[in-house]
């Protein structure tokens, strides 16, 4: 008993002190007004920085450093449905020039849906391809594009590897341009963001993500990104993006805005609906806008 008489003291006068801290006169015992605003004031803080997400993957990265400002499984490996054509975007910019021909073979022709649908053993411009690919996601024209800069569907994908690896992406494993469903065609969020970092480098490509409505060869095609057609946001200005779907990868969306003298790179892998798509992609870029620290709830 004359141990444990000293340390019950001790073990007081801690108590005391911490309480004598949080009251708003020192020495005096807290009120439990005062402390209601202190636990309601923590909550909201709580609330504040923390956004949900139900994506499989998710990141939220700042275009010039790629440092994460939020994260959801950023190193899974996911598949990435047509935001794959990112890369076969940067890949057509940088060795053909706007009016290069794009040969239809037969091959491409039969690529699935969605598709531009133009007759194999025709030829469309670089820059027509640019926008089919971008705006309708046609997967036709990203497979005519690989043969025409890659000379196959496979020596294509060990260009769109070796970009890749050069970008810095460790987790990323290409093998259709046009991402359609292969069990081994896999990246990861984090390396999706570094390669849309890399794509709006080029104006030919954010000029392509940008354009709402564009003919070729007489189809008139609209951009399938919601976003793009937005005037005005709560989360900064529109730089450009692209969208994905199968029925293995669910929707993908990889979303690049400025705000302020700031470039935030937004990306969403494995979302269960279109809705669900846009609306944490919207999410993710408000908290960025706001600078808050973003926790997963």
């Amino acid at each position: 008993m004359s141990i444990l008489k000293p340390i019950s003291k001790t073990v007081c006068a801690v108590c005391l002190s911490l309480l004598a801290t949080l009251a708003p006169g020192l020495g005096k015992p807290p009120d439990s007004g005062y402390l209601s605003q202190f636990s309601l004031g923590m909550v909201a803080s709580a609330k504040e920085s923390r956004v949900a997400i139900n994506a499989k993957a998710a990141i939220v990265m700042d275009g010039h450093s790629n440092q994460i400002i939020y994260g959801k499984n950023v190193d899974l490996p996911l598949y990435p449905a047509s935001t794959t054509k990112l890369m076969t975007a940067i890949l057509l910019v940088t060795h053909l020039d706007p009016g290069h021909p794009v040969y239809i073979s037969q091959a491409a022709a039969r690529q699935a849906r969605v598709r531009l649908g133009l007759p194999a053993n025709t030829e469309i411009t670089a820059e027509d391809a640019l926008h089919a690919v971008l705006m309708k996601s046609a997967n036709d024209v990203a497979y005519a594009v690989a043969e025409t800069v890659g000379g196959s569907q496979a020596g294509f994908a060990r260009m769109m590897n070796l970009k890749a690896g050069l970008l810095g992406c460790t987790h990323t494993h290409f093998v259709t341009p046009n991402g359609l469903h292969d069990d081994n065609h896999q990246t990861t969020a984090r390396d999706v963001a570094i390669i849309l970092a890399e794509a709006i480098r080029y104006p030919r490509i954010v000029a392509a993500m940008q354009t709402q409505q564009y003919t070729v060869a007489g189809h008139i095609i609209r951009n399938g990104n919601r976003l793009i057609y937005m005037r005005q946001t709560g989360f900064g200005t529109v730089i450009g993006g692209k969208t994905g779907y199968t029925s293995k990868a669910m929707y993908c969306l990889a979303m690049a805005v400025k705000q302020g003298t700031d470039v935030r790179i937004s990306v969403v892998l494995g979302a269960p609906r279109r809705s669900a798509m846009y609306r944490e992609t919207t999410r993710l870029l408000n908290y960025s806008q706001r600078h808050v620290d973003i926790q997963l709830r």
